[in-house]
Parts: structure tokens; sequence; C-alpha cells
């Protein structure tokens, strides 16, 4: 427990005035340098001027550029249980071990929107890492990517 603790506050701890999110959303604290964020279930390399907000006892961190979701959003979740998220808009899911861990990636191009998604099984439960950019958030996309490859999930 005292891990989990410290993990959260870590992630409140890099900004003096948290933001309130909207429904369902996290605190958000704005970086302001390149910061790892560590929780009980994964750590990550968050990109500079970003906001991230970390919740759900350390199963879920967003980042995002505004406090709007419209520009670009990156989400790491875990879950307990073993079943996949379906992916009925992806026309083509790649399937790629790695470690002995098979990432299940799925791209996604609607509406002027993109999107990837890559899933995993991990024992007891599953993570999902998604981001996704609209036309004003094209200039991000390295750094969601950066992020991604920077996800590193603790197995137990």
């Amino acid at each position: 427990m005292t891990i989990l603790l410290f993990a959260v506050l870590a992630s409140a701890e890099i900004c003096a005035a948290p933001l309130k999110g909207g429904v369902g959303d996290p605190q958000f604290c704005r970086v302001e340098r390149a910061q790892e964020i560590e929780t009980p279930f994964f750590t990550v390399v968050v990109e500079p001027e970003l906001l991230v907000g970390v919740d759900r006892e350390g199963r879920r961190l967003r980042v995002q550029p505004t406090l709007l979701k419209e520009a670009a959003q990156f989400t790491i979740e875990v879950f307990d249980g073993t079943d996949l998220p379906q992916w009925p808009d992806c026309t083509e899911i790649t399937e790629t071990p790695v470690n002995l861990v098979t990432w299940h990636d799925c791209r996604v191009v609607s509406k002027g929107f993109y999107g990837r998604r890559l899933a995993a099984r991990l024992e007891s439960k599953h993570v999902l890492i998604e981001y996704r950019y609209g036309p004003e958030g094209t200039t991000l996309s390295p750094a969601l990517e950066r992020m991604t490859q920077s996800v590193r999930v603790r197995a137990n």
C-alpha cells in the first residue's frame, strides 16, 4: 500500500496547483519537462508541456495538451481479468510477441482522427495503451509515439 500511495502522490507532486478535469477525469498537472511517472502497474515518460493525471489507484494515466480532449489524448489503463477489449472499428490487428507477452496493435483512421491501440494480457489482468489525435493535435503525434515506446508494464 505504501508504494501505491507514493506513486499517486508522486504524480500529484509534479505541480503546485492541480487542474480539475471533467466528469470521470483525474486531476491534471502540467509537466514542464520530460517526467517519468511511476505507478504500481506501469511507468511511462511523459513528454514536456502536457497535462498528466493519474487515477483509479494508479491503474489509469491520462495525458493531453489541454483540458479539452479534442486535440489529442494518451491513456494507459490496467484492468482486472484477461479478456482483451473488442475493437470492431479495427480492420487489421497486428500481434507482436515481446518478452513472452503478445501485444495486439490496432491503428484507426476515421473522420480526420488517427488512433493507435495496444493491448496485452498479463497474468490475471490486461493493459490497454491508447492514443488519438485530430487535426489540431497532429504536431503531437511524435510525442505520443515516444510515450507509447517508453511504457514499461509490471507483470506482477
